[in-house]
């Protein structure tokens, strides 16, 4: 059948070559973002997916410098407490030199007392002046612990509590110690043995929290490594098959134009009628 008045093949042409013109317009967007889904009607179950997966990386990231943050606060504290072992060490060989009652005049022991004085109230100083980001660590403050947000959600299984108690003179239990007289010193000996262990298990406990941050940080580097490789598998375009599908795109464009030009040109064949 012959008609003019509705081109049936030249209508499907154009309709072959207006899919194959969105299909090309998709191909494009794809190549210049690297994204498979660029809008929601692309995938509308995997964009869900992946934005919440987008949110748990978010949060994973968040959490690492968190820890990272845990511990140079940790390194901090340490490294103050290093040298308070040491003032205590001192203070200990002062207190045991003047318990030799025997060869000390009451002038050594003044002497003796007044360094031992001094490193006292340099234990007070620091338990006021040791900060990390403005925040006194030794005055008590993280005696009841704060709280690191160590996972990408809420919940006690993804936060870690770091506690320091007061740390002076009085929290160490040396404040009324004394070497300017040989009982004062003898009964210093123990005070300050008791303030050193209290501090090797201040820093004991720090350590074990430091190292266990670093397992932390490491499990969570693993789960974003992950997280990110499952994401990146619903979220990005393959390149490759998008540059394949670009170029057989563009194959049935060409084509299709050319069809489409002989699809319009078929109704004038029934001009050989009049002749």
């Amino acid at each position: 059948m012959s008609v003019v008045n509705t081109n049936i093949s030249g209508l499907i042409g154009l309709n072959n070559l207006r899919l194959t013109n969105l299909g090309l317009q998709t191909s494009l967007e794809r190549l210049s973002s690297g994204l498979r889904i660029n809008h929601a009607s692309d995938d509308p179950s995997g964009l869900a997916i992946a934005k919440g997966m987008e949110a748990q990386i978010g949060g994973i990231r968040t959490a690492v410098q968190n820890a990272e943050d845990g511990i140079n606060l940790i390194r901090t504290a340490d490294g103050s407490l290093s040298e308070t072992h040491d003032i205590l060490l001192r203070m200990r060989d002062l207190a045991v030199r003047a318990a030799n009652e025997a060869t000390l005049t009451t002038a050594d022991l003044t002497r003796l007392n007044n360094e031992f004085s001094s490193l006292m109230d340099e234990i007070d100083r620091k338990s006021d002046a040791v900060t990390f980001n403005t925040k006194v660590l030794f005055d008590g403050t993280f005696s009841a612990g704060q709280v690191l947000q160590i996972g990408p959600d809420n919940g006690a299984t993804f936060q870690l509590t770091v506690q320091i108690n007061d740390l002076d003179s009085t929290g160490l239990g040396i404040n009324t110690a004394s070497v300017g007289v040989v009982a004062n010193a003898q009964s210093a000996i123990d005070y300050i043995n008791s303030a050193i262990n209290q501090i090797s298990d201040v820093r004991a406990n720090l350590g074990i929290q430091e190292r266990r941050l670093g397992h932390i940080i490491d499990d969570l580097k693993a789960a974003d490594i992950n997280i990110s490789a499952a994401k990146s598998r619903i979220y990005d375009a393959d390149m490759a098959v998008e540059i394949s599908e670009f170029t057989r795109l563009q194959i049935l464009q060409q084509s299709g134009t050319a069809i489409l030009a002989q699809a319009n040109a078929q109704p004038q064949s029934v001009l050989q009628l009049l002749k």
